[in-house]
């Protein structure tokens, strides 16, 4: 007996192979039969639910494997927004940021780590978190314990090895040789476990409020290739960071990928480097980074990088922290001002003369052009200039783009919020990175960076934008880069593929309607902070281990997922 049957769909089967008509049985958690429209008979009779996908995109659940839902998913099972937009399956912990293991005389610096790092309020930290483990496999009992929406799988992030293994000195120096073979303990006990791999960050973006780096940003190479032995060990898993040339120019980049070559050599596992994005003020740089990186792969290195398929857009205001500024290093001093000394500053022309005409002006915008930043969500003076940019803004008013940009910021009190358009806006250049094989599609962050980014809908974008819109990506590979091709570069096991016998994780979706809703601002997390938060339209189901969590275009709160420990359901 089969539980449910999506009748009449066009089947993309995640390998890539011509999109055909088609039934789909699912039964348990497996799929039970894909047939040609008609062959699998009537069951309804016998409990089967059926669904009828007449005009509807049947395919394998999305992969998303750059998140960071490890801490969200305790007060939010259903990793909300994430299955709305498809997705089915999660790889959190990346860039050697997560909760476990962590001693109880950790906690608190290891939620501030993430508050200034990935963007999480901190009473929203304290508020949400149970902390009721301290090693890594406890915090898997914990997560499956409780029940969680999509499946998820988690790396082991190096910040939270090195203060379990090191205590106060992990914020100091690199690793003695018996730290570093305490190291490798913490981490072959977290892969025994079911972690995915290992994670890190080199990048010098990641600091905490007062300037001190973050942990992993005092190992040595030593440390690093001593736990790709591990990862080889244990069965070579892989392993996520964050370069330390995050933005920086092409050749800074290019002479990193040595220590990704010998990551990835030692470990004989996937390496991949988070994030690759076309930079305005280095162009073409993505490309070079990404031939580079197919070379190290034709010769048998799997160095990988994550691209995005959609601009990265940061949000801010300047009523609060504005933690998305807080790289910048002309904007940080005033950061830390009050309200009244930011509205002073604002006002007075040496500021606006500063900002007008230095020679950092537009890199301190984070922008090149004042067409890329937009007021996103305008108070109700404003309203009438609700998603314009500043180039338009300053043309009704008649004005310079930073009188504009200052004037409005100033009547409206600091509470309008701004989007700026800091990567990936040249559209040409991101067709070509995605067009390349030799990249992972991926970068939504979701669970991090609650009010300043907000990119969980990049596989809505990624259908409804560059498949139906520009017609620059064929639709059965765009399914393929949402699901196959992530399952598979991960180990995540019958997943990825629509066939019979693989697991139940299939999405049903409108390819004429399919996208991503614009950005709202909801103030739902715990302590009644706020986040950003971008639904799905034209996605009427998705199946996690063949229960629905989306049924009819609404959310079920289901629990249907799984804790893939090593990959596995």
């Amino acid at each position: 007996m089969h539980d449910f049957i999506l009748r009449n769909a066009t089947i993309c089967d995640g390998t890539g192979a011509d999109a055909r008509p088609g039934d789909v049985a699912l039964s348990g958690d497996r799929i039970a039969a894909i047939e040609p429209p008609g062959k699998l008979g009537r069951s309804a009779a016998a409990g089967a639910r059926e669904i009828d996908a007449t005009g509807l995109v049947a395919a394998p659940g999305f992969v998303d494997v750059h998140t960071h839902y490890d801490c969200q998913l305790f007060w939010d099972p259903t990793a909300s927004p994430s299955p709305w937009h498809g997705v089915t399956s999660v790889v959190m912990g990346n860039c050697g940021f997560t909760i476990a293991p962590c001693r109880p005389e950790d906690r608190e610096t290891v939620m501030r780590l993430l508050l200034y790092v990935e963007g999480m309020p901190i009473e929203t930290l304290r508020a949400g978190i149970p902390w009721e483990w301290e090693t890594f496999p406890e915090y898997l009992d914990a997560l499956e314990g409780r029940g969680v929406g999509p499946n998820v799988a988690a790396f082991v992030g190096l910040s939270a090895v090195r203060f379990a293994a090191m205590g106060a000195a992990a914020l100091e120096r690199a690793a003695l040789p018996e730290e570093i073979a305490r190291m490798q303990g913490i981490v072959r006990e977290a892969l025994r476990a079911g972690a995915i791999g290992w994670s890190t960050s080199l990048s010098p973006t990641h600091f905490f409020g007062d300037g001190t780096p973050a942990p992993t940003r005092f190992a040595a190479d030593e440390e690093l290739l001593a736990l790709a032995q591990v990862a080889r060990d244990e069965g070579a898993r892989p392993i996520e960071l964050a370069p330390k040339s995050l933005l920086g120019p092409p050749d800074e980049k290019l002479a990193e990928l040595d220590l990704f070559e010998r990551l990835a050599r030692i470990s004989g596992g996937l390496v991949s480097f988070a994030p690759l994005h076309d930079n305005p003020f280095f162009p073409g740089s993505a490309r070079t980074i990404l031939d580079a990186a197919r070379d190290l792969q034709a010769r048998g290195a799997k160095v990988v990088p994550q691209v995005g398929c959609r601009p990265l857009e940061l949000r801010f205001d300047f009523l609060g922290p504005c933690f998305g500024l807080e790289n910048n290093s002309f904007w940080r001093p005033l950061l830390h001002e009050t309200a009244d000394r930011r509205r002073e500053v604002f006002a007075s022309e040496s500021f606006r003369a500063k900002l007008r005409g230095t020679s950092s002006g537009w890199k301190a915008l984070l922008t090149p052009s004042w067409e890329k930043m937009f007021l996103r969500v305008p108070v109700e003076r404003h309203r009438r200039f609700a998603d314009a940019n500043v180039a338009t803004i300053a043309r009704e008013l008649g004005r310079d783009p930073v009188d504009a940009f200052l004037d409005t910021v100033l009547e409206g009190d600091l509470a309008d919020q701004w989007g700026v358009e800091v990567l990936n806006s040249n559209e040409d250049a991101v067709g070509d990175l995605l067009s390349d094989d030799g990249a992972l599609l991926a970068l939504s962050d979701a669970g991090a960076h609650v009010d300043t980014l907000c990119d969980q809908g990049y596989t809505t974008y990624l259908l409804g934008h560059w498949v139906r819109e520009r017609g620059a990506v064929r639709l059965e590979d765009a399914v393929r880069m949402l699901s196959a091709r992530p399952a598979e570069a991960y180990g995540l096991q019958d997943r990825g593929v629509l066939a019979p016998g693989k697991m139940a994780d299939v999405v049903l979706f409108d390819p004429r309607t399919v996208r991503q809703r614009p950005t709202e601002v909801v103030s739902d997390l715990p302590g009644g902070q706020r986040r950003l938060m971008q639904r799905a339209e034209g996605i009427p189901w998705v199946f996690v281990n063949g229960e629905p969590v989306v049924e009819e275009g609404e959310p079920t709160g289901k629990r249907a997922g799984r804790v893939l420990r090593g990959g596995r359901a």
